[in-house]
């Protein structure tokens, strides 16, 4: 029998090659292995090397973030610029609820007095350079006085308790009709236009003329809005007044999170390097009041994210940040 000599080289050569591939292939896998041990070592490494405060909430399956707001507060202006693309982002799989922050006085009389000054302080306030002279400073405590007496500066309710707001009279009558136009309108998005048409063209000295263009603008029932502040405006501010009471709000903007302050005071550290932990995630405190920070935080307070979270929010250039810490009380 005759060797084919050349056939045997042949075979032999494509068996090493084989064998060579294989090699490479598992030496190729064992180090990639090997390289993911790692990379989630050191993950894991970072993860605890970070002291952060850790975001404990009960989780549901459509969380609700509630920001609570004073109407022209500049920065509860600029939350809502920021929570507006999580809307856009989220819809209606998570409730965005707006609050709104009053102030509720029973006693005018005494509490203008505590809140406008003393004139027997003006020798004190001359002399640190706060007025010019004890006449001027008369002045201006007497007439502080007489507007804050004054009931017309107030929404006022059948068993004589008087509103306001931070900004006046106008900033709380705005802060009713926001209420009032969420309440009203099914599409969300038309409330969310209509605030920005507020923020833009309207300010606490002349809401009252100008809110109805806004609200014609984002296609709002401006009838339904009238009928609610006349009916159950009292109703809500009082509906309001109960929520900061009960959840102990110091200024706006403030959020809620699933009934969780967010972020709490604990986070926020003077230096900046304060962060949150959302499981596996981070969110550091320079992103506290960013919009894909508080998305990241509304899909952690999930039981099941939607598909929507895994969406990067990219910082609106032209939509000026909120302190970090900054607000209106």
């Amino acid at each position: 029998m005759k060797i084919n000599f050349k056939a045997l080289k042949k075979n032999k050569k494509i068996q090493v090659s084989s064998l060579t591939a294989i090699f490479c292939l598992l030496l190729i896998v064992g180090l990639s292995f090997y390289s993911g041990i790692m990379y989630l070592k050191n993950k894991n490494a970072n993860l605890n090397s970070i002291s952060g405060t850790t975001l404990e909430l009960v989780k549901s399956n459509k969380p609700t973030l509630e920001f609570y707001m004073m109407s022209f507060c500049p920065y509860g202006n600029q939350m809502e610029s920021i929570l507006r693309p999580v809307f856009d982002l989220i819809g209606d799989k998570v409730n965005l609820q707006p609050r709104y922050i009053f102030d509720e006085f029973t006693d005018l009389e005494n509490t203008c007095k505590n809140l406008t000054g003393d004139i027997e302080m003006c020798p004190q306030y001359v002399e640190m350079k706060y007025v010019s002279s004890i006449k001027e400073c008369e002045q201006i405590i007497n007439k502080n006085y007489q507007d804050c007496v004054d009931e017309n500066n107030y929404i006022k309710s059948s068993d004589g308790k008087f509103y306001s707001a931070l900004h006046g009279r106008q900033e709380a009558t705005q802060n009713l009709r926001e209420i009032c136009a969420w309440n009203v309108t099914e599409d969300k998005s038309k409330w969310w236009n209509f605030i920005e048409n507020i923020n833009v063209n309207c300010n606490y000295e002349n809401a009252d003329s100008c809110w109805e263009d806004q609200a014609k603008a984002a296609n709002l029932d401006i009838q339904a809005i009238n009928n609610c502040f006349n009916n159950d405006g009292i109703k809500l501010i009082q509906e309001e007044i109960a929520l900061t009471t009960k959840n102990n709000i110091q200024g706006s903007p403030t959020l809620m999170l699933n009934d969780v302050l967010f972020p709490s005071q604990e986070a926020y550290k003077e230096d900046g390097s304060g962060a949150i932990l959302l499981g596996k995630k981070i969110i550091k405190q320079a992103d506290y009041r960013t919009p894909n920070g508080i998305k990241e935080a509304i899909c952690y307070a999930f039981k099941k994210a939607p598909k929507e979270c895994s969406t990067i929010i990219e910082q609106d250039p032209n939509v000026q940040g909120a302190a970090t810490n900054g607000g209106c009380q």
